[in-house]
C-alpha cells in the first residue's frame, strides 16, 4: 500500500516507516499540519496514518478539509486522547479508525491491511442493486444512471451493509459496531447523520427513499424504493 504519514514524533514517524516498509509498503511522512492536508490532497495513498496533535492544523482539522474537498482517502488517527469524545469527534470528521498511544505495531499494521480490505471490497457482486445503479468499489462512487456519487469511506461501509442486509431493519448499536466499530451506544448521532448524507447524495428526487428509519427500531435500506 501506499501510506502517508503524518506525525511530529520524530522517533515513532522512524520506527512507523521501519515497519511498514520493511512489509513492503511505500511510506511518505510529513511533520506538520498544512504540509499534511497539501500531501493527502493528492489521491495515491491507500491509506492515512494522521497524528492529532500537531504544529500547524490539528488532525482533526485536516480531515475535516479533506472531506469537505471529496478526498475519501480512509484515515487512522493516532493520538495520546484517550477519552470516548474524543474518538467519537474524529470519527464523525470523517475518521475511519482510532488508535491511542501508546499502542501495538502489529495492531496497526492489521488495521491497515483491514481498511484496504474493506474500501476494496465489491459488494456489487453480491447484492442485487436499485434500478439505474452501478458501484465502482475503487473509487467508492455510486452511478445513478450514468450519474456519478463518491462517497466518504464511513459512507461506502454503511450502503454496504444496508446492501448485505437489504430488508433487515439494522439498530444503531449494529450499525456502530460493523461500520464504527464501537462496541456500546455513546449517544452520538453520527449513525442518523451519515445516512442523511446517503440520502441526500442518493436519493432522486420525486422518488421515495430508499433508505427508511423506523421509531424505536432502527433502519432498512429497500432496493425498489
Amino acid at each position: 500500500m501506499n501510506v502517508l504519514i503524518v506525525e511530529d514524533d520524530a522517533e515513532l514517524a522512524r520506527q512507523l516507516v521501519e515497519e511498514l516498509s520493511g512489509d513492503g509498503h511505500e511510506v511518505r511522512v510529513e511533520v506538520e499540519g498544512s504540509a499534511g492536508l497539501a500531501a493527502g490532497s493528492g489521491d495515491e495513498w491507500n491509506v492515512i496514518i494522521l497524528d492529532v496533535s500537531i504544529p500547524g492544523l490539528s488532525g482533526f482539522e485536516i480531515v475535516e478539509r479533506l472531506r469537505e474537498t471529496e478526498i475519501h482517502t480512509p484515515v487512522i488517527f493516532l493520538t495520546a486522547k484517550s477519552q470516548v469524545s474524543d474518538r467519537i469527534q474524529g470519527l464523525s470528521l470523517g475518521g475511519d479508525d482510532y488508535l491511542t498511544k501508546p499502542f501495538s505495531m502489529d495492531e496497526l499494521k492489521a488495521r491497515l491491511i483491514a481498511l484496504d480490505r474493506r474500501y476494496s471490497r465489491n459488494p456489487a457482486s453480491m447484492v442485487s442493486l436499485p434500478s439505474g445503479w452501478k458501484l465502482d468499489p475503487l473509487l467508492r462512487e455510486v452511478s445513478i444512471d450514468g450519474r456519478p456519487v463518491a462517497l466518504q469511506p464511513r459512507e461506502w461501509s454503511l450502503l454496504r451493509i444496508f446492501l448485505d442486509h437489504e430488508g433487515e431493519i439494522l439498530t444503531n448499536s449494529f450499525l456502530l459496531d460493523r461500520v464504527w466499530d464501537i462496541q456500546f451506544d455513546p449517544g452520538t448521532n453520527v449513525v442518523n447523520s451519515t445516512l442523511s448524507r446517503l440520502r441526500k447524495k442518493l436519493d432522486q428526487e420525486g422518488r421515495d427513499t430508499h433508505f427508511q428509519t423506523i421509531r424505536g427500531r432502527g433502519h432498512v435500506f429497500r432496493r425498489h424504493a
